[in-house]
Formats: structure tokens, C-alpha cells, sequence
């Protein structure tokens, strides 16, 4: 886990850097469908993690802790709140169901792992009610979006993108558009921190 944010150099509630604080031009978005970002206890502090702003945009949306187990005492995850009615997981790989598929419950819930890829794969392996619950895919993003970190993989994006997609796919795309272009803000911002005014790094 990474140490707590400097209280002097990073917002407590938005977690970047004060001089990029974005908690002012924070949207509201306001959906039907309850978001559970199951928040990795590594990205806790780490001011790259997105699943922090989806929570503070969306009303319909809460940060659940988990990971790390007994190394940190970390209580296990309450399965109990994945086996709800209508309750879907946002994951890339294995079988796609469609929301409007004739015999489906329509989702009412997504269950978001806000993780690295690989500890995603981990927690997904270790929980068995998430293995069994339907899954919705999402369209891989556009590769030339500019991103707070590299993916590795072409599906790869990162938890606010994803959710973003999500809520195109479930409740349209004007309602999405404020998500998506929080984030593209947080990029502009923290690559302007990085390499100053360009945005970029210079030759060399």
C-alpha cells in the first residue's frame, strides 16, 4: 500500500495535487443504475485512481474497500452484496451477456474492481460470487486517448473510463459525456504538472 498523500501538496478529497484540484468543476451524474467499485486497498492513496472520482461525481455510486487480507488485516469482502437482484460485473473476458438478453434481469447494479489488472484477475479468482454473476463488456476505447497511466492491455482503461462506457451502454451517452470529460480534464492537467505547458515530454 502506498503512504497517505502529503496533506500539504494533495486535496483530501479529490486526491491530486492541490495546484490540479478538480474538486470545483466536479460534475453531477445522476444514474438509475447503483455503481460498486470494489476499491483495491493499493489504490487508496495513489492520486492516479479514478474509481475515487466516479464515486465523488455519482450519487449512485460508493467506493467498497478490499484486498490485501490478512497481511494487512483486511476484513473479507461481504459477498452478500454481490448475490442482490440485478446485480452484473463489469469484466472483459469470458462469456458477454447482453442487458436487454430475453430472461435477464436488466442490471441494476455494476460491480466495478478498481485494481491493476493483474490484482483485478486476483480478486476475481478468489471470489466465487463474482465468477457467477452475469457480465457486461465494454467496446475496447479509443488508443489514442491520452491516460494518467499505460495499459497493457488493448481493452485496458481505467475505472472511470470504464464506468463511463457503462453508463453510455445502460442510460445513453449524454448522460456519460460529463464522466468522460472529467477525466480527459484530470489527464490535461496532470501531464501540464508533468512536462509543463506542452502537456508532453520534450525531445530527449
Amino acid at each position: 500500500m502506498r503512504a497517505p498523500h502529503d496533506r500539504d501538496r494533495h486535496c483530501l478529497r479529490c486526491g491530486l495535487r492541490r495546484d490540479i484540484c478538480i474538486c470545483s468543476i466536479l460534475p453531477v451524474v445522476r444514474t438509475q443504475t447503483e455503481f460498486v467499485i470494489l476499491r483495491h486497498v493499493g489504490e487508496t492513496n495513489r492520486p492516479s485512481n479514478t474509481g475515487r472520482l466516479v464515486a465523488l461525481a455519482m450519487p449512485n455510486a460508493r467506493i467498497v474497500s478490499c484486498g490485501g487480507g490478512e497481511r494487512i488485516g483486511s476484513p473479507p469482502l461481504d459477498e452478500a452484496l454481490l448475490k442482490k437482484p440485478g446485480t452484473w460485473l463489469l469484466w472483459p473476458d469470458g462469456i458477454n451477456v447482453p442487458p436487454d438478453h430475453p430472461g435477464m434481469t436488466r442490471p441494476r447494479r455494476i460491480v466495478v474492481l478498481d485494481a491493476t489488472w493483474h490484482l483485478a484477475r486476483r480478486l476475481f479468482a478468489r471470489t466465487p460470487a463474482l465468477q457467477s454473476l452475469p457480465r457486461l463488456a465494454l467496446p475496447a476505447p479509443a488508443s489514442t486517448r491520452e491516460r494518467l497511466r499505460d495499459q497493457r492491455r488493448a481493452d485496458g482503461m481505467s475505472t472511470i473510463e470504464a464506468v463511463a462506457s457503462a453508463v453510455s451502454i445502460l442510460e445513453g451517452a449524454e448522460t456519460a459525456e460529463p464522466l468522460a470529460r472529467l477525466y480527459d480534464e484530470v489527464v490535461r492537467r496532470t501531464m501540464i504538472l508533468r512536462w509543463g505547458p506542452s502537456g508532453r515530454p520534450g525531445p530527449g
